[in-house]
């Protein structure tokens, strides 16, 4: 899973947050970490896609989300228009599918 934010700093210089999670076929157990630890870097400027390597980085980490986080994340989830609860359920139903063909049974 790919991330890529741009942003201003608190002097107003263009800033760039690209991120990177390592979602790989696995065992369930490995849902979890992989989907809550994101590889990040802070480059310089507003970087279009495909241009970091060109681009000064700023400081790099790993970020974690803890799962007491998460739940509150996700009560921050809103939607608008008709059909707004059946939006959510429809992006649950998206999200779960999307870990089930990496960490299901049959994932190879």
């Amino acid at each position: 899973m790919r991330y890529r934010l741009h942003f201003a700093d608190g002097e107003g210089r263009p800033r760039t947050l690209t991120g990177q999670k390592n979602v790989l076929h696995g065992p369930p157990t490995r849902i979890w970490p992989d989907t809550s630890t994101l590889y990040v870097r802070i480059l310089d400027g507003h970087v279009p896609e495909g241009g970091d390597a060109d681009a000064e980085t700023l400081a790099a980490g790993v970020m974690h989300i803890r799962l007491p986080d998460f739940a509150r994340q996700l009560t921050t989830f809103r939607t608008s228009g008709p059909d707004c609860a059946a939006a959510l359920v429809r992006f649950g139903r998206f999200f779960a599918g999307e870990l089930w063909e990496v960490y299901g049974p049959d994932a190879a």
